[in-house]
């Protein structure tokens, strides 16, 4: 017997053996009948709570790929630089109360420089001459600092750029303000100290994070967690049953003492579950630091730069399969993946054994039409996000013409036969809503643009499988966990650029509705 039925709707399974319905019925967390109305009827207990979809469509739960949580919420609380020039940031900065104690940090995120083009740290200077000011470019892999936190980080004219690294410096050689990729990483250690450690601001910044999942339709997402303080909090979120979202928690090799802890923390197979390993091998389009197999556009001297070592890395692939651990591995530029498909090749006894680990490519955003059939021999998953497709003549003025109408090659992907993911890398990326980032993947204009059916698989069934879970959970199915979400319109049949205007009207996440919008009529249940 059934405890909820949908019944009346437009039920897409992504199950080739029953890919279409008009009932789904749940018993406690799973999934227990997806068919017909009459069947799903004749099952249902006599109390079973009965919801007429009206002939809405529902979906599985999304599954966000790549993002990082703590940051998120973080992001959305906290003062947000976007679409600002480096006057007007700096104007906001003074403008707004900030509840800080004296010399405590100062923090912001989301400039860029399209808008701000030449930041430096003079101009914090002059109106932060004592607190330190961090502020995160809007991919995370830059930030711009006063004099003070120069200070607070012992960065002077002499320090050397760390590896993988660079901190920026003017013609008189003394530092600009400006670091980037690993030269940002003691910056974001400081900041990730306090919220990972400060329990308050921790329960603030994931209750932000979980409400917005569940507004959206999301039900699982595969989480940067990198220190297990957090993974103490999910997992007593969990046992308060107050956890609305399943969460894969990846530690980062860089932290050896933070990756050895979480590795060793208490993993539940459904609800908080161990995830890959993270490593960089590169930075990011923005920063102009993706390792490029041309360079950038402008800049004929420059080819990006690499975050770690042909030698560091080979350590760890031989490291990943000796432990049976999956890597998922930053790489933006199309000299990274060849680089990283070149050490493969050191690798050739171990095939099978990297094939059935499912090593992930992050981002994947600029690759080679030869190095896509390489990825798809090794069995290489690329796990993307759509939400960097919102500015398409940023990549047009790094890249050039050519080289950006090719990026993000999610058609030729899919047309090799390689596992696609999707999700939102949010704060990275400022969007993480599941149905504006498919509505970009689908309306965008380019050769490489894809249906918003295959769109919606990879949100949902490729995500699953990119963290072993297509068993458990990315189709509905008899037997399959109970997270799905019910839409107002059919992505798969509606305008295409209507598909950024559906809403999300309600959201199950093993068998519960932690989502249901207030203003929805249309959904009836009794």
């Amino acid at each position: 017997m059934t405890d909820i039925v949908f019944t009346n709707g437009n039920i897409i399974t992504f199950d080739e053996s029953n890919p279409l319905a008009d009932a789904l019925a749940v018993r406690k967390d799973r999934i227990a009948y997806v068919g017909s109305a009459e069947e799903a009827a004749a099952s249902r207990s006599p109390d079973a709570q009965v919801i007429d979809l009206k002939g809405k469509t529902l979906i599985p739960g999304f599954n966000d790929n790549h993002l990082h949580v703590l940051s998120m919420g973080d992001y959305f609380t906290k003062l947000n630089l976007q679409h600002l020039s480096c006057e007007q940031v700096v104007d906001k900065l003074r403008s707004t109360d900030q509840p800080l104690r004296p010399r405590e940090p100062l923090y912001a995120s989301g400039w860029d420089y399209p808008d701000c083009p030449s930041p430096h740290r003079a101009m914090l200077d002059a109106h932060f001459p004592d607190r330190p000011v961090a502020l995160f470019q809007y991919s995370g892999h830059a930030a711009w600092v006063n004099s003070a936190f120069l200070q607070k980080l012992k960065v002077t004219p002499s320090t050397p750029d760390p590896p993988g690294g660079m901190i920026e410096k003017g013609p008189d050689g003394a530092p600009t303000g400006i670091l980037k990729d690993k030269a940002v990483m003691p910056i974001h250690f400081k900041r990730f100290w306090q919220m990972n450690t400060r329990s308050r601001l921790r329960s603030m910044l994931c209750d932000k994070a979980m409400t917005l999942f569940r507004e959206n339709g999301i039900t699982s997402v595969q989480d940067n967690t990198w220190f297990p303080f957090t993974v103490s909090h999910y997992n007593r979120l969990k046992r308060r049953k107050e956890l609305a979202v399943r969460i894969s928690c990846w530690s980062y090799g860089e932290l050896g003492w933070a990756r050895y802890w979480l590795e060793h923390k208490h993993f539940d197979p459904l609800w908080v579950r161990k995830g890959p390993r993270k490593f960089f091998i590169d930075g990011t389009f923005s920063t102009h630091t993706a390792m490029l197999m041309e360079s950038y556009r402008g800049e004929p001297e420059n080819f990006g730069l690499p975050a770690i070592s042909p030698a560091r890395l080979q350590r760890e692939i031989a490291k990943a399969i000796r432990q049976q651990r999956q890597l998922a591995l930053h790489a933006i530029g199309d000299r990274a993946i060849h680089h990283f498909l070149d050490i493969l090749e050191t690798f050739k006894a171990e095939k099978q054994q990297i094939r059935a680990l499912r090593f992930r490519l992050e981002h994947a955003q600029l690759v080679t039409p030869e190095d896509l059939k390489r990825l798809a021999d090794w069995g290489i998953l690329l796990a993307v996000q759509p939400s960097a497709l919102i500015d398409s003549k940023k990549d047009r003025d790094l890249l050039g013409q050519q080289r950006a109408v090719g990026a993000y090659p999610y058609r030729s992907i899919l047309r090799e036969g390689i596992p696609l993911s999707f999700g939102s890398d949010v704060p990275g990326e400022s969007r993480f809503k599941p149905l504006e980032l498919i509505h970009l993947a689908v309306n965008r204009q380019s050769g490489e643009r894809i249906s918003a059916f295959e769109a919606l698989a990879a949100y949902t069934k490729g995500s699953a499988y990119a963290e072993f879970m297509e068993r458990e959970k990315g189709t509905l199915a008899a037997g399959k966990l109970a997270d799905c979400v019910v839409l107002s319109d059919d992505p798969t049949r509606c305008a295409p650029e209507g598909i950024r205007d559906i809403q999300v009207e309600l959201t199950m996440v093993g068998g519960k509705i932690v989502y249901m919008a207030e203003e929805s009529p249309s959904l009836s249940v009794h």
